[in-house]
């Protein structure tokens, strides 16, 4: 599972990129990237919200990405392709950073970013051998709040419990969860499941996230 939030910087990367190793038009990159996240056209991404800003997390779709690609003349297997370059990319804006348990000024430095984007802190804590994925509110604007029980209500601390659970329990059977939809930590995990873990989390605790949670019970 891979995940992707389309603010400006990040959708320059990933234009250049696919203009750059994929050979695509400039306009073609658009559409393939509009596509990637579940738009039906490069036109139809901009006249929605979502456009507007970078609190909204979308899982890759890269099937979806393949056919674009077809339809616009590429050749077969493009997704196969995107889905190895894609986990390479250092992206401005990913939904959360690796960083060392001894630098701190790193963290600081994350912490800030997320303050300054209005998104949740997620960070993963790495260490000689395990990881802790650690999320937290502080970093984003205190409606926030209400806005989380307006998505899921008080439950939403226990889907992140049963998600991590289904997520972790072959592959780190060590790993503990510690926390709510607000402020948390899991610890003991491997790398790759921190990721993992990581992306789900971030695709449910984001604003723009809940925002269309929302929409969608009103």
């Amino acid at each position: 599972m891979a995940v992707y939030i389309p603010t400006d910087q990040n959708s320059r990367l990933l234009k250049r990129h696919l203009m750059s190793d994929f050979e695509m038009k400039s306009s073609h990159a658009s559409e393939a990237i509009a596509a990637l996240i579940g738009f039906k056209s490069h036109a139809a991404f901009l006249s929605s919200s979502t456009s507007i800003g970078g609190c909204r997390v979308f899982v890759a779709d890269f099937e979806a990405f393949e056919a674009r690609c077809l339809e616009l003349g590429y050749e077969a297997g493009s997704s196969e392709w995107l889905r190895f370059s894609f986990m390479g990319l250092d992206f401005p804006h990913p939904a959360w950073r690796v960083i060392s348990k001894s630098d701190k000024v790193a963290r600081d430095d994350w912490f800030y970013d997320c303050e300054q984007r209005n998104v949740p802190f997620m960070v993963i804590i790495k260490a000689r051998k395990w990881c802790t994925l650690e999320w937290d509110h502080i970093s984003v604007e205190p409606d926030y709040d209400k806005l989380v029980r307006q998505a899921i209500g008080e439950d939403h601390g226990h889907v992140l419990f049963r998600l991590f659970q289904l997520l972790t329990f072959h592959s780190s059977p060590r790993a503990f969860f510690d926390g709510n939809a607000l402020v948390g930590t899991v610890k003991n995990l491997t790398e790759a499941d921190a990721r993992i873990v990581g992306n789900a989390f971030a695709e449910r605790i984001f604003p723009g996230n809940l925002e269309t949670l929302v929409d969608k019970a009103a």
